[in-house]
C-alpha cells in the first residue's frame, strides 16, 4: 500500500513519461494494476494535483511567476501535463541515492574503458548539484549543467541478448544495414566476444566484435586480425541460437587488443589480414599550441616527444586508418607529417584534391 508521499512521487513520475495521459481514470488504473489500490477517488486525485502544483511552485518560483501555474489541463487531450519537461515535482533520485551509486561506479572503474566510469560518476554527482540548485529558488530559461549528449545510435536494444550470447557462447544471427543510401543489407553470423562504446563524432554509439563464422563450419580459428566490427544500432531481426561450432584462440588471443595499435575503431583487417602498427612521425615547432595539448592529452598511449633537436618530433605506433587521416587534415597547418611516406603522400593527395574543391568553377 502505498503512503501518500509515494503515491505523489508516482503520479509525478507519469507526468515525466511522455506517452502517458495523466487524468483521473489512467492514474486510477495505474494505481490498481501497479499496487493494487482499488479506492482511488476523483477527489482524491484532484487533491494530489494540487499538491504537486505547490511542490512546483515550492520548487520553481520564478518559473511559475513567469509562465502561471505550472501543471495545466488539455481540452483537446483531456489530460494534465507539466509545461516544461524539464521540471519535476521530486529529484528522480535523492542526493543519497546519487551519491551511492556514484560511489560504486567509483568503486568499480575496472568494469569501464576509456574514463567511461569516471565519466558516469561525474554526471551523477552533477545531476545531484542541479537538484541542489532548487534551493536558491530560482530556475533560469536555460540549463545550469549540459551534460554530453552520446549520439542517438546506441542500438541498446540489442545490448542484452548480445551480452548473453558473449557469456553463452552462443551465435548471433542478423541483417546488417550499412549507412550508404545504396547499401545492400546483408545476413551475417558470428560469435560475439566484446561490445564496445565509442563517442567520436559520427562514429557514437555501440560496437559489437564478432568472429564471423559459417554454417558448416565446426572448428573455427580466432585471432585478432579476423574479427569484425558491427554497429549495434545497424544490426536488423537479431536473433541468438546455440552455436554448433568450437572457437580455437590463437595463444595470448585478448578481444580488447583489437583496438590497441590505432585511433578510434575503424580497422583495415579484413582487407589485409596481416595488418601491422607503424612509426609515425611528425614535426611541431616549439611555439605550437599543440605541444601542450599534445603533451597533456596525449593522441595515444605509444606516444613519445623528442625535444632534443630542432623544433619537436612526436612519434606513435599506430595502424594507418582513416581516423588517423582526419586527424592529421584537420590539424594540416599545426603540424608536419614525416613518416611513413605512404601516409604522407596519402595527405598530400588529399590536400590537393581538397585546393581544388576550393577553387571557384
Amino acid at each position: 500500500m502505498l503512503n501518500p508521499q509515494d503515491r505523489l512521487k508516482e503520479i509525478n513520475n507519469l507526468f515525466l513519461r511522455k506517452a502517458f495521459l495523466v487524468n483521473y481514470r489512467s492514474v486510477e488504473q495505474y494505481l490498481l494494476e501497479h499496487f493494487d489500490i482499488p479506492s482511488y477517488s476523483e477527489r482524491s486525485f484532484s487533491r494530489d494535483v494540487n499538491t504537486l502544483k505547490e511542490l512546483l511552485k515550492e520548487r520553481y518560483p520564478s518559473l511559475e511567476e513567469e509562465q502561471g501555474e505550472l501543471i495545466r489541463y488539455s481540452r483537446s487531450n483531456l489530460g494534465f501535463y507539466y509545461i516544461r519537461q524539464d521540471i519535476s515535482a521530486f529529484p528522480s533520485f535523492s542526493e543519497k541515492e546519487l551519491n551511492q551509486i556514484a560511489s560504486i561506479i567509483d568503486l568499480n572503474q575496472h568494469l569501464f574503458t576509456d574514463g567511461a566510469g569516471q565519466g558516469i560518476v561525474n554526471k551523477l554527482r552533477a545531476i545531484t548539484l542541479e537538484n541542489n540548485l532548487s534551493k536558491y529558488n530560482q530556475l533560469n530559461s536555460w540549463p545550469s549543467i549540459q551534460l554530453i549528449k552520446d549520439g542517438e545510435r546506441a542500438g541498446s536494444d540489442n545490448i542484452k541478448p548480445i551480452l548473453e550470447a558473449i557469456a553463452a557462447k552462443d551465435c548471433l544471427l542478423f541483417t546488417y544495414q550499412a549507412l550508404s543510401k545504396e547499401a545492400i543489407q546483408k545476413k551475417y553470423s558470428g560469435i560475439p566476444l566484446m561490445i564496445k562504446e565509442y563517442n567520436n563524432g559520427w562514429y557514437t554509439g555501440w560496437y559489437v566484435l564478432i568472429q564471423e563464422v559459417k554454417e558448416q563450419d565446426r572448428i573455427v580459428k580466432t585471432e585478432i586480425n579476423s574479427l569484425r566490427l558491427f554497429a549495434l544500432d545497424r544490426m536488423l531481426q537479431l536473433r541468438v541460437h546455440k552455436s554448433t561450432c568450437q572457437l580455437r584462440f590463437a595463444p595470448g588471443f585478448y578481444p580488447p587488443d583489437y583496438f590497441t595499435n590505432m585511433l578510434g575503431i575503424l580497422r583495415n583487417n579484413l582487407a589485409n589480414p596481416g595488418i601491422k602498427s607503424e612509426k609515425v612521425t611528425v614535426h611541431l615547432s616549439t611555439e605550437s599550441w599543440m605541444l601542450d595539448y599534445l603533451t597533456k592529452y596525449p593522441l595515444h598511449p605509444s606516444q613519445q616527444i623528442d625535444k632534443s633537436g630542432q623544433g619537436i618530433q612526436i612519434t606513435w605506433n599506430l595502424e594507418i586508418n582513416v581516423e588517423l587521416e582526419s586527424f592529421f587534415m584537420r590539424y594540416a597547418h599545426d603540424l608536419t607529417v614525416i613518416s611513413p611516406k605512404s601516409l604522407k603522400e596519402k595527405l598530400k593527395h588529399n590536400l590537393i584534391e581538397a585546393l581544388k574543391n576550393l577553387e571557384e568553377k
